[in-house]
């Protein structure tokens, strides 16, 4: 946390002292950034946008006392998104993508991989009462390639526990969407479906995500609620963002999970079991991701971005004991990159124009 904060005070102190944010000009009026909030808020139709990004670190030591891997990264970052507003009408569709990359001679493998994932998101809704919308989603997410874990037989990073569609999970819902505003959103669903795919036979077999192997089944099939908490607000002239979601899965559904003393032994395959009651009780599925991004200008920016992840489903093995268990996964990425940020919108009848 400390890293966090010394990086976010030393990145906005050097955007203060060296770059200054010009305002376009619209119709040749220069815009406050409230003024074009409004105008973005108010506008009916299309509205196309998105972000695609390049980050890059870099980590070097040199007779350092207390150690260090010599290490390059590379972070490749892209979202986009189309949404459509008339009259009562609202629905929002994004796509999101990250794939990064990581070298290092001291390490191996010497090329990693250590970020990798693709979603597709897509929500409707219906105002029923002012800020009250009955609405619905689906969402879709993988990832692009393989990821390999420490085999228990070799010790050697050469086991595959995940690649493109193993797993796979599916979500869909309808319930009800309280946006009183533009910066934050509640949505609930008591009828909520959750499926996880695991294509490939050997991951499967593990039972690392939830399916079950006795029986044997390449489906995870889940029915529970869903809690969507969404807050996203502009600073400074729209130089600094913030955008948070937590999502919060319940499963109605008692079935069964793995078995942690099978796990725990020199054997690559797993035993499930029958859920006891109080692993029902805590199985949530948690995932709250938030990003804090500062722009230098139009196409230098840094970003800060922090997720907490849970599932009581999936094991994790800790990298001194060797032990699995059930634990919260966090990961942080703090880079400064290259960025892109085309947005648009377009009216039925007329030619799209900038934001």
């Amino acid at each position: 946390m400390k890293k966090l904060i010394f990086t976010l005070i030393c990145v906005l102190s050097i955007y203060h002292i060296t770059f200054a944010q010009v305002e376009k000009q619209i119709k040749g009026e220069a815009l406050s950034a409230d003024e074009k909030k409004k105008m973005e808020d108010s506008l009916q139709g299309w509205k196309f946008g998105g972000t695609g990004s390049i980050t890059f670190n870099q980590a070097g030591f040199k007779n350092w006392a207390a150690g260090g891997t010599n290490a390059i990264s590379f972070l490749f970052n892209l979202r986009a998104y189309a949404d459509y507003k008339k009259g009562k009408h609202l629905w929002q569709n994004w796509v999101a993508a990250e794939y990064g990359i990581q070298i290092s001679k001291e390490t191996t493998p010497k090329v990693a991989k250590n970020a990798d994932r693709w979603e597709l998101f897509s929500k409707y809704g219906y105002k029923i009462y002012k800020p009250l919308y009955m609405a619905a989603y689906v969402d879709l997410k993988s990832q692009f390639s393989k990821s390999f874990i420490q085999s228990a037989t070799t010790s050697k990073f050469d086991s595959v526990i995940a690649k493109g569609g193993s797993p796979m999970s599916f979500e869909a819902a309808i319930g009800l969407d309280y946006a009183p505003n533009n910066k934050f959103s509640l949505f609930y669903s008591p009828l909520a479906a959750k499926i996880v795919y695991v294509g490939d036979k050997a991951i499967a077999q593990t039972g690392f995500y939830g399916n079950p192997i006795t029986p044997f089944s390449h489906l995870k099939r889940e029915f529970g609620s869903v809690l969507i908490a969404q807050y996203k607000q502009t600073f400074w002239k729209q130089n600094i963002s913030i955008s948070s979601v937590l999502k919060i899965y319940k499963n109605y559904l008692r079935g069964n999970t793995l078995s942690l003393d099978s796990l725990n032994t020199p054997r690559e395959l797993s035993v499930s079991v029958r859920e006891s009651a109080q692993h029902y009780r805590r199985n949530f599925d948690i995932d709250w991701q938030t990003t804090i991004g500062l722009k230098v200008n139009k196409f230098l920016s840094a970003n800060v971005f922090w997720q907490v992840l849970y599932d009581n489903d999936m094991p994790i093995k800790d990298r001194k004991s060797g032990v699995y268990g059930y634990k919260a996964q966090f990961r942080d990425i703090i880079g400064i990159g290259l960025s892109y940020n085309p947005n648009f919108y377009k009216e039925k009848g007329h030619k799209a124009k900038k934001i």
